[in-house]
């Protein structure tokens, strides 16, 4: 699912909204939510789903006095905490705060998972649409993109990248770029985003692919360089930064986070948490922080964020399937 095709998405969920019932949706708000209700974050704190599922819990329905919770149930790739959610009632007081990879990727990338991760889950909201980077060490001697993929070529098997695991993000978004550009680079996996972002900035490995908010710190710091987004379109946030595919065709991987809730929720309940979480992404001081965290809102409907899951699952399975790729 390309850039454009969730921007479009996104024109259009101001007018789905303000089509939807304002008597059903008073009447629901009255009820909606009377007890805690609990944000599942299927990864370790500190992440950038932790982060936004913190940042949007705190303003979720200010006037009904119940907080919005945040548990961490990592392990497996979010397949743990993405469990968890489809047991759990559809009523909307358990909700995943879930990564694209978790419901797109994993179902091609793990044999025996405990949970469909297409028909299990209702989509609910889209948080935000997350700016994906190639990065290299500022030891790397090249500059740009077309650089970058000369040098690999004149080097063949000898520059590597990190990632956060075998069939993580950051791992498919670079395996992509080999296959598309026909290069010969080694991939060395580490545990977790953290520790790979590390691995580029003390110079243990050459390249990662990842969210600009992992590596705008350290390319502030000179300690990496920014080489190219990988979205189809150079981002307003970072406008110096060329899109990979200016240069290779056809090359293009996006990211984004939602929520989601476990199959079956009540049509009106999951508009009202769809229209609220659109309000708290579009506050100001929310936006600026997603700003900072080189991501942007992406306010679509359910219905919409269904059919850009589905749009994603289609390619990573495709692709996951051409590259011969399994999860750990």
């Amino acid at each position: 699912m390309t850039f454009s095709h969730i921007r479009r998405a996104m024109m259009g969920a101001g007018l789905a909204g303000a089509l939807l019932p304002f008597g059903a949706g008073a009447q629901d708000r009255s009820a909606y939510p009377n007890k805690p209700v609990r944000l599942i974050v299927p990864f370790s704190p500190g992440g950038s789903t932790d982060i936004l599922g913190r940042l949007v819990g705190k303003n979720m329905f200010p006037a009904a006095g119940q907080p919005f919770v945040v548990e961490n149930v990592a392990g497996a790739s979010g397949n743990i905490g993405a469990a968890l959610v489809a047991r759990s009632p559809a009523d909307g007081y358990t909700l995943e705060i879930g990564a694209m990879s978790t419901h797109a990727m994993n179902g091609s990338l793990y044999k025996k998972l405990p949970f469909d991760p297409m028909n299990d889950f209702d989509t609910v909201a889209m948080l935000a649409y997350a700016i994906n980077v190639i990065a290299v060490s500022s030891n790397l001697p090249v500059k740009t993109f077309p650089e970058l993929l000369a040098y690999i070529r004149a080097n063949p098997g000898k520059l590597n990248y990190s990632s956060g695991g075998m069939g993580s993000h950051n791992h498919l978004t670079l395996a992509m770029l080999a296959k598309v550009a026909n290069l010969d680079i080694v991939h060395v996996p580490y545990k977790g985003g953290g520790p790979a972002v590390a691995a580029l900035v003390q110079g243990e490995v050459n390249m990662f692919a990842g969210g600009a908010s992992l590596l705008l710190p350290h390319a502030r710091s000179g300690k990496v360089r920014l080489i190219a987004v990988t979205e189809s379109t150079r981002s307003d946030l970072l406008p110096d930064i060329p899109s990979a595919s200016e240069t290779l065709k056809g090359f293009e991987v996006t990211n984004w986070y939602g929520v989601f809730a476990a199959k079956g929720m009540d049509t009106t309940r999951r508009n009202l948490l769809n229209q609220e979480i659109n309000r708290v992404t579009a506050l100001p001081e929310v936006a600026e922080r997603l700003k900072g965290l080189g991501m942007v809102r992406a306010p679509v409907t359910p219905t919409q964020l269904r059919d850009i899951l589905q749009a994603d699952y289609k390619l990573w399975s495709n692709t996951i399937t051409a590259l011969s790729i399994s999860g750990e």
